[in-house]
């Protein structure tokens, strides 16, 4: 009975101990955010809109948490992006980048970048200093290197590598490398290195 008290006590402190989760501040288009206060708006997706640069009437909301560009056609990311202080989520999914975008790296909060079905070929070897980097999502990019700065990412727990054809000999070599390090492969593939 002890433990359930402490429990419960621990979630009413939990509780209201944190911010208000993202989903419950979350606004799925710009049109809905313009509705409301910049400063409520904490999760913007301009997913779909066929965008090429980052729209400027978004730089009003600096409290962005969450921003989700996928499905566009981004090629690269300009300056302005690091206007926003507190982004933590970032996704660039589906889009038409060739090189990856190393500006990202000075986003010092930056815990998850989705840059998944790119046409990315490699991870920059200073990818270590993207300070938070928790998740990265490399899915179904045609990388042919790692780099070496994914081993000296202290804090990375998740790397997407499914879509890539890796035989079960590189799976493994990939795991060592990264040891601690959650690695979401497809199943191996017959192939030679």
């Amino acid at each position: 009975m002890m433990t359930v008290k402490r429990f419960v006590i621990f979630l009413i402190f939990w509780s209201t101990s944190i911010p208000l989760s993202v989903s419950a501040q979350s606004y799925y288009s710009l049109k809905e955010a313009k509705a409301i206060s910049p400063d409520s708006v904490f999760y913007l997706s301009l997913s779909r809109n066929k965008l090429t640069e980052i729209p400027s009437e978004i730089f009003i909301y600096t409290n962005l948490i969450g921003l989700d560009l996928s499905k566009n056609r981004f090629g690269a990311i300009n300056a302005s992006i690091l206007g926003f202080k507190n982004l933590e989520i970032l996704n660039l999914s589906k889009n038409r980048f060739e090189v990856f975008p190393k500006l990202l790296f000075k986003l010092e909060n930056l815990r998850e970048l989705r840059l998944g079905s790119n046409d990315l070929t490699y991870i920059p070897n200073s990818i270590y200093i993207c300070p938070k980097l928790e998740v990265l999502d490399m899915y179904n990019n045609p990388i042919s290197t790692l780099g070496t700065g994914l081993n000296r990412s202290k804090l990375l727990i998740e790397l997407d590598l499914r879509g890539l054809m890796y035989n079960s000999k590189k799976q493994s070599e990939i795991r060592d490398m990264l040891r601690g390090v959650e690695v979401l492969f497809d199943a191996p593939c017959n192939c030679t290195d």
